[in-house]
């Protein structure tokens, strides 16, 4: 039996160590339309057309190794709306509690744990540490980050995202395509469609786009509409509106292009800078723009949208002689 990983990116690399240390999968080959490589790290890479002429239904499981929420939901209808069914990856170091069920898909991570009678979705994927009580349940597509906690007898909705080392309290419930920050501190429930984080959690929908952990090559027209310059932009020193968000643009997504973060729809974690790219981001925006920010300005840098706003607020004040 093959395995096949849908996504020839760093998650994929991972899981195909993780594969490598069961010793359950001599055979692997990853799934990826838009990779550039034809092979990765001794296995082959594959556009999905390709690998359904190559491998039946019966010759295959897969996992799902894209970061992103929304298009790991996708891969995974489209494999099986194709006939194949999900696998489950397990890392030899995590503890799966005997009675926990664990939906087909799942992908669990060095040290993590599954607490008795939890009931675990399709397409599940936890982190390195994390762990999940028991009696829990989670729908599928859900992602539990990396040393996250999910309480006993919590109920988790499908497509949620819970980001690292968030702790939810036991017996609440976290809604449909809901995300909480990484480091939040959830005690009560959260509905659906709503982004929480801190501590304790609340709500913040800002800059919000659905997507995490996209390139942020993808999004720039549907993060602003200003975003990129049209045809024969004026000369930076003019900072027309359109080049302020076009050297945004460049300066945000220019910092976290080595990331694995999405600069449209990103949320800071914690109510203090703690991030060398943070605070990189802020000194490329005061070196491009020539103004500068004070501290309780660069606490409201929370999204793309939000840092945006405020280079153009200070922009047209120092215009205006304020």
């Amino acid at each position: 039996m093959i395995l096949a990983l849908y996504g020839a990116g760093a998650m994929g690399r991972e899981f195909k160590y993780v594969a490598d240390e069961t010793g359950q999968w001599p055979e692997m080959v990853f799934i990826d339309d838009h990779a550039e490589q034809a092979s990765l790290l001794g296995c082959p890479v594959m556009g999905f057309q390709e690998f359904r002429r190559r491998f039946g239904p019966e010759e295959a499981r897969f996992v799902i190794t894209i970061g992103e929420p929304k298009y790991r939901r996708e891969a995974f209808d489209r494999m099986t709306e194709a006939g194949y069914q999900g696998a489950r990856l397990v890392h030899p170091s995590a503890c799966i509690s005997p009675d926990a069920e664990l939906g087909e898909g799942a992908l669990i991570g060095p040290g993590a744990f599954i607490g008795s009678l939890a009931r675990i979705g399709k397409d599940f994927y936890a982190a390195m540490g994390a762990a999940v009580g028991h009696d829990a349940v989670i729908g599928d597509h859900t992602r539990v980050g990396v040393s996250a906690f999910v309480g006993g007898h919590t109920v988790i909705g499908e497509n949620a995202f819970i980001g690292s080392g968030a702790m939810l309290k036991d017996r609440i419930r976290i809604g449909d395509f809901s995300v909480v920050a990484m480091a939040s501190a959830v005690f009560s429930d959260v509905a659906d469609h709503t982004t929480v984080m801190g501590n304790p959690a609340r709500i913040t929908n800002e800059g919000s786009q659905g997507l995490l952990y996209a390139p942020s090559c993808q999004l720039a027209d549907s993060a602003d509409p200003e975003s990129k310059a049209p045809a024969g932009a004026p000369a930076a020193e003019e900072l027309t509106p359109e080049r302020v968000a076009e050297l945004y643009w460049d300066v945000f997504s220019g910092c976290f292009s080595h990331t694995d973060f999405n600069p449209v729809s990103f949320h800071f974690h914690d109510p203090g800078w703690d991030s060398i790219v943070q605070m990189d981001l802020i000194c490329r925006l005061e070196e491009a723009f020539h103004i500068s920010f004070k501290g309780r300005e660069t606490m409201k840098i929370t999204s793309y949208r939000a840092g945006l706003e405020l280079v153009r607020k200070k922009i047209r004040n120092a215009g205006e002689g304020k």
